[in-house]
């Protein structure tokens, strides 16, 4: 071994050991001795987990959209012809306005006119989305449709659409039973969906 090797050795030695002097904590100095008590040994509490957070509510399964159909017997019905006069109930109500929280629940598309078979609405609000089609004819293309209400025989709502177009119509009304009465001249087709917002299902 080299002087210089052994010199080394003792320099990381005195090194380790000054800084081991200095990192000490100073020395308490002597006073009367104080008696420590140590607190009796208990058993270590269990760690107590809190229960996991119960999961966010999962949206409902938007329903499956299902086929209105017309019905012969609705003789029995309260009313079973259109009005006169459906330009009562106004033109075309506004668009919704996030079109990706709406959810279609039943539809009917037809190229004749008729009174369909009973549906139930659960929905508090809901609308009805009419869109015609009439290529031979498209200027003597006439649709007529009213929604009445099963057990009063009232028309909720109504709609009137000469030419070729859309027609869409809020309901405000739910947890009952309708049925739709359509009347249609030189109409290739036509078909009305059901509508409601995600917040209502």
């Amino acid at each position: 071994m080299d002087k210089g090797d052994v010199f080394s050795i003792l320099a990381a030695l005195v090194i380790v050991s000054l800084v081991a002097v200095v990192s000490q904590s100073p020395v308490a100095e002597a006073g009367p001795e104080v008696p420590v008590t140590v607190p009796p040994e208990t058993t270590p509490n269990p760690s107590v987990t809190p229960p996991p957070a119960p999961p966010s509510p999962m949206p409902p399964e938007p329903p499956e959209p299902f086929r209105i159909s017309y019905t012969a017997e609705f003789w029995d019905r309260p009313c079973c012809h259109l009005p006169d006069n459906l330009t009562f109930y106004g033109g075309s109500d506004p668009l919704w306005k996030n079109s990706a929280d709406i959810v279609p629940f039943a539809y009917i598309e037809e190229r004749r006119g008729g009174v369909t078979e009973t549906f139930h609405v659960p929905y508090a609000v809901w609308r009805l989305n009419c869109s015609v089609s009439a290529t031979i004819r498209p200027g003597a293309a006439h649709f007529r449709m009213a929604l009445v209400d099963l057990e009063s025989g009232a028309i909720v709502e109504g709609a009137d659409l000469r030419y070729p177009g859309s027609i869409i119509k809020t309901v405000q009304r739910g947890g009952k039973d309708f049925y739709l009465i359509v009347g249609v001249d030189e109409v290739d087709s036509y078909r009305i969906t059901l509508e409601t917002l995600t917040e209502y299902l």
